[in-house]
């Protein structure tokens, strides 16, 4: 496999608008008949974005937790993995990495403290993170923080009490529940097989016996502005907020976000109308993913970043922008992983299969101290997937085998539908039905020059 080896020298999610808005925020319900007191609407518009994080990580656990036969089914406390790389028929996912396997879990610590073990991965790069339930990552473990040795740890809840075992490390959680999402490297489908190994050695184990589960969990229910409020206010009973926080949701309970106090069917008849007249407005999300759709070249898509220990409410509208289109919930750190994207070349026009491109990137590639990867996804009508190549190739990354440098080090990477005559493996194809496409960069623990907003992404250029 092409994995790194220590001292070895490296040379070498955008998602449509429509698709993704309309399966995390459909739209919604019947016109109100009641109009809503002055200022109503903007306080449920902001209530509804400071929570939406409760809400969304809810309809994700549910559908891990609830829905037998999912891709993501499994218990609390255990593992799921994602065994293979996807491919063209895969759309379980917009923009899919194609360079790490996912594994994914949800923790209940409510019912008592789990234990950690992960395996010795040696040289191959992964990343562990701990994800509460107001979308902050809270914990990472892996190559940047931890090493890649064989770790013990012991994670607990935010009011547990008591000693860890001598053998683990401590980690207390933010919240009760926790999502957990783990990245593996791999080397495509030759390398399948000894990545899902590696993905075994990642076990969650209770520390005590088991305990009753707690209450049932109210249903998701997508476009349904009483499922919406009492889920999130199931939530904040749960997995209470941040004590710098607690201001802020007192003056939500005045549109029935308050927690425990509570519910939809206790709100008076203008307060629904005002939440049916606002829930949801897709509209500020979709403005955002079309604007960005506009912008020439590349663009730093790395997440906003966590709120924990903060009160930067105005961020809370970005945490929400985030986590509707896909890359929040799974976003890291920029200390860990960097990203961009780009819908156009260098002459601002639309990415398409009809056009050859030449992507050239600096000697060693994109600035990183683990590894780099460009991917290519096509549009389609439901989002960006992998197209559909002769030789099942859609990512180019450090670890390519026989990726060849020019003599000044720079890499020339060809993106085109048609096999170019020189250098295959520097070849990224592109639709060749001719499609739009957008190309998506990821650097695993950046390099300084990223982190210090020195590194800028060089324009994709047609030829």
């Amino acid at each position: 496999m092409a994995l790194r080896r220590s001292g070895e020298r490296r040379t070498g999610r955008a998602v449509s608008v429509a698709a993704m808005c309309s399966a995390l925020i459909a739209s919604g319900c019947a016109a109100a008949t009641e109009p809503a007191p002055p200022g109503l609407g903007t306080t449920v518009k902001e209530a509804y974005e400071y929570a939406f994080p409760l809400y969304e990580l809810s309809r994700h656990r549910w559908n891990a937790l609830e829905t037998p036969g999912s891709r993501t089914a499994t218990t609390p406390n255990a593992f799921a993995h994602s065994r293979s790389l996807p491919g063209p028929g895969d759309t379980w996912a917009n923009g899919p990495s194609e360079d790490v396997l996912y594994s994914t879990a949800w923790l209940d610590l409510a019912r008592g403290p789990v234990h950690l073990d992960t395996p010795d991965t040696g040289d191959r790069f992964y990343v562990l993170t701990l994800i509460d339930f107001y979308s902050n990552t809270f914990f990472y473990a892996g190559e940047r923080t931890t090493g890649t040795q064989a770790q013990k740890y012991f994670i607990v809840g935010p009011d547990w009490q008591g000693q860890a075992p001598a053998d683990s490390t401590l980690v207390r959680a933010s919240t009760n529940d926790v999502y957990v999402n783990l990245r593996i490297q791999t080397d495509g489908p030759a390398d399948q097989a000894a990545t899902n190994a590696v993905q075994d050695g990642f076990r969650f184990t209770s520390a005590q016996p088991a305990t009753p589960p707690g209450p049932e969990r109210v249903r998701p229910v997508a476009g349904d502005p009483k499922s919406y409020v009492d889920v999130v206010n199931q939530m904040l009973a749960l997995d209470p907020p941040p004590a710098e926080e607690g201001g802020l949701v007192d003056r939500f309970r005045e549109v029935g976000i308050c927690g425990s106090g509570c519910s939809w069917d206790s709100l008076p008849a203008a307060t629904k109308a005002a939440w049916t007249t606002e829930f949801p407005n897709p509209g500020r999300y979709f403005e955002r993913l079309e604007k960005a759709g506009r912008t020439k070249g590349w663009i730093d898509y790395s997440p906003p970043g966590n709120l924990l220990g903060t009160t930067r409410q105005k961020d809370y509208d970005l945490r929400a922008f985030a986590l509707a289109t896909g890359g929040g919930m799974l976003g890291m750190s920029r200390d860990e992983a960097n990203y961009w994207i780009t819908f156009t070349d260098a002459t601002s026009a639309p990415l398409r299969g009809t056009q050859n491109y030449v992507l050239r990137l600096p000697p060693g590639g994109i600035p990183s101290k683990a590894f780099w990867s460009i991917t290519l996804y096509e549009v389609r009508d439901n989002g960006q997937f992998p197209t559909p190549n002769p030789i099942g190739r859609y990512v180019i990354s450090s670890e390519t085998r026989g990726l060849v440098a020019n003599p000044d080090g720079t890499i020339d990477i060809a993106v085109q539908a048609a096999e170019p005559a020189q250098q295959t493996a520097n070849w990224l194809p592109s639709p060749s039905n001719g499609k739009n496409f957008i190309l998506f960069a990821r650097s695993y623990v950046p390099g300084p020059e990223v982190l210090a907003g020195q590194f800028t992404m060089p324009p994709v250029t047609p030829r």
